[in-house]
This record gives structure tokens, C-alpha cells and sequence, in this order.
């Protein structure tokens, strides 16, 4: 069987003999486990969240995250007319905030979906996403939706708000402007 370069070789054979529990290899990689013993597998972690990012740069979210979103979206309004319009963007803005707060790379196509026209995202030199000036968060984690506030009318067809965004340790956090529009099919879209 031919492989290629040394490199890739070793890339392709590396895992399946972790995987086979090679004992001298085991014994270089995992110096504190007794050689015959299997080395360090994920039953002995607590049950976190899978550490793969997508290939368009998106973190996995968490099931508390998600409820979080949720129920700071469905938060009580600054005023019964915000409310009303809330409601009916809810699900816009629930998809949003799930999407934004898992951004890893500077990749803001992935939020297009969600973009009014004429209002597209940047693919390349995307700099909005709010992990983006955190220096100790986890970049293979989604950062937790603090709270929503700034609430404004801007119009009748218009809803302005700053959503916060904090890490997993508590002390970064990020504040992200963001305005909807909504469309002549009643649809809610942003438009920043």
C-alpha cells in the first residue's frame, strides 16, 4: 500500500495505532500510563461537548445554550409594541443568536440565511462574530447568550437590539448590535 509523503503516512497510520493500543507508542505518547494499560480514553472525562467544528468554522452548541436563547428571547419586552414585534421574529432571531454566538472563524457567509438582500455578510474579513475578540475563550465552544437589551422600535417594519455574549469562564464578554427588517412576505431578516 502506498501512502505518499512520510508526513501522511504517519498521519494516516498514527491514529489506528493509538486506536490498537500499540504499546511502545502508547508508552512514548502517554508516558504515565503502564504500558499494557489502554491509555486515557473519554470514559474517564465527564461527559462534555464534542470538540469539532464544522468545516464552515461553526463550534457546537449545547442543548443549555440553545434553552438560554430561548428564554432570553422570550424575555418581557421593554414595551407591549416591541413585544409584538418580538414574537413574530422570534424564530429569526433565535436562529441567528445560535448561529452567530458559534462562529470560529471569520467566516460571515454562514450568517447570509439570515441577511436581508442588499445586506450580506462578508465571507472573508468577517469581524462580527463575538468570539472573535475573546482571547481565552474556547474557540471550539459557542459563547452563551448573556441577555438581549437595547430593545427599539425603529419602525413599524424595524427592530434594533445589542445582544451580549459572554464566554465560558464568565469574564470575556461581547456586545453585538444587531437591526432586523421585516420583509414584504412577513418574513424578519437582518440587516446588521
Amino acid at each position: 500500500m502506498k501512502f505518499g509523503t512520510p508526513t501522511r503516512t504517519l498521519a494516516s497510520i498514527l491514529p489506528l495505532t493509538l486506536l490498537a493500543g500499540c504499546s511502545p507508542l502508547t508508552a512514548l505518547l502517554f508516558p504515565d500510563t503502564p504500558i499494557g494499560a489502554p491509555a486515557a480514553t473519554t470514559a474517564t472525562k465527564p461527559a462534555t461537548r464534542p470538540t469539532v467544528v464544522s468545516k464552515d468554522g461553526l463550534a457546537p452548541i449545547t442543548a443549555v445554550q440553545v434553552d438560554r436563547i430561548r428564554k432570553v428571547v422570550g424575555a418581557k419586552p421593554p414595551s407591549p409594541a416591541v413585544g409584538k414585534v418580538v414574537g413574530s421574529a422570534s424564530p429569526a432571531i433565535e436562529s441567528f443568536l445560535r448561529t452567530e454566538g458559534c462562529i470560529t472563524a471569520r467566516n460571515g457567509a454562514v450568517l447570509n440565511p439570515f441577511a436581508a438582500p442588499g445586506h450580506l455578510f462578508d465571507s472573508t474579513g468577517f469581524q462580527g462574530g463575538p468570539m472573535a475578540g475573546m482571547q481565552y475563550h474556547d474557540k471550539t465552544a459557542c459563547v452563551t447568550v448573556q441577555r438581549i437589551q437595547n430593545w427599539k422600535l425603529v419602525s413599524p417594519r424595524r427592530l434594533r437590539f445589542d445582544v451580549v455574549y459572554v464566554g465560558e469562564d464568565g469574564e470575556e464578554r461581547a456586545i453585538k448590535r444587531h437591526e432586523l427588517m421585516r420583509q414584504p412576505k412577513g418574513g424578519w431578516l437582518f440587516t446588521r
